[in-house]
């Protein structure tokens, strides 16, 4: 459905640079495929490349190098110098503002697209798709109320509507949640999401929020400093993280330095500073690499049934914070100290002596430890 090869972006030194610096790079080398129906997100701290990926894709920025295809058709093309204007490329986009005309009814805003846009519709057509387009994210009856006396959610489905109207092959969704305070925003996560997979629309959806793309997405490009630092499912970004940035920002983590000793099959043996660790294999280690073991610190169980269940350690409980959903304590074991959650009905003090399983599975080595 929408392919993006080898993207390529720099801007001029930023004010203030020394004279003679390089340009700075935004994208390299970014190649993605999007399918057709696809809930698409890019993910990334600010500065990652990923407002301007959502940039490149609408028109409204244009990459130094690279292509981008839509529907087999390209939109953008350095080499043969093709430029599809924004307004050709068949987009629906809502912005994090929302830009809401505080001066027009909620019909007046959604029929605006339709009324002033390229080429425009018909006067007959004009109500039968605002409304329909109302229908969609639940504002029908709104339709004459000032936008000025709608609530921020209602904002946002205004925003929705407007973009789906003229309907869009492909989805743009900036940051659309982030102006929403958290119990709705929790729910409009849950209603957006259903929303666009109800009407099959390709959505690339960018957001820094990790919550948000792990719960909405069916799969994630993790971006980092202008480049893919890993693509998948949430799971896959959550379980499997392929690097320590990865692993850092989308959710917490022990990431624990050590070497490989042993490799058999699929299972490899690693010696860190507290002890001898069973992790899954991974594909490129070999003996003597000088690895990171990474495991989520609910992933970790504290006094394990099994008295001898593998990977277990004796441990001191060093600090204690009650969250309220679960206890996030602090664990001594060894040299190391692990970052442990545990159900907030369970019973422990500082000071406690513990045993400490970190489960196989829940083992990831990674690779970029130097």
């Amino acid at each position: 459905m929408l392919e993006l090869e080898k993207l390529n972006k720099t801007y001029p030194p930023t004010e203030g640079r020394s004279q003679g610096a390089q340009p700075e790079p935004a994208l390299t080398d970014l190649s993605v495929e999007i399918q057709e129906g696809e809930f698409f997100t890019l993910l990334g701290p600010s500065g990652c490349g990923k407002t301007t990926t959502l940039q490149s894709i609408a028109g409204l920025e244009h990459p130094s190098t690279g292509r981008i295809t839509m529907g087999g058709r390209t939109v953008f093309c350095s080499d043969s110098q093709t430029v599809v204007p924004s307004n050709k490329r068949k987009l629906g986009m809502v912005f994090q503002s929302y830009a809401i005309w505080p001066h027009m009814t909620v019909f007046e805003n959604v029929a605006f697209p339709l009324v002033h846009g390229h080429g425009g519709c018909a006067k007959s057509e004009v109500r039968q798709k605002v409304m329909g387009a109302l229908d969609r994210v639940g504002l029908h009856d709104f339709a004459d109320r000032p936008a000025p006396y709608l609530s921020g959610g209602q904002q946002q489905r205004v925003a929705l509507a407007r973009s789906l109207v003229n309907e869009p092959s492909v989805m743009l969704l900036d940051e659309p949640l982030s102006n929403l305070d958290a119990k709705l925003r929790d729910s409009m996560r849950v209603e957006l999401r259903d929303l666009v997979k109800s009407l099959g629309t390709t959505t690339i959806y960018v957001t820094h929020d990790q919550t948000e793309a792990l719960s909405m997405s069916d799969r994630i490009a993790l971006l980092n400093k202008g480049r893919l630092e890993q693509l998948g499912t949430p799971d896959e970004i959550y379980n499997t993280p392929r690097s320590a940035f990865a692993a850092e920002f989308v959710g917490r983590s022990n990431i624990m330095p050590g070497s490989i000793e042993d490799l058999s099959g699929d299972r490899c043996t690693v010696r860190l500073g507290f002890g001898v660790l069973t992790c899954p294999a991974s594909r490129a280690a070999t003996p003597g690499d000088r690895i990171g073991v990474m495991v989520r610190p609910h992933g970790i169980v504290v006094n394990p049934a099994e008295k001898d269940a593998a990977n277990s350690f004796k441990g001191t409980i060093r600090q204690i914070s009650f969250v309220g959903e679960f206890l996030d304590m602090q664990i001594l074991v060894g040299n190391e100290t692990l970052r442990v959650f545990v159900s907030s009905y369970t019973s422990h003090r500082i000071g406690e002596e513990v045993t400490v399983q970190l489960p196989v599975e829940r083992c990831v080595v990674l690779q970029d430890q130097g």
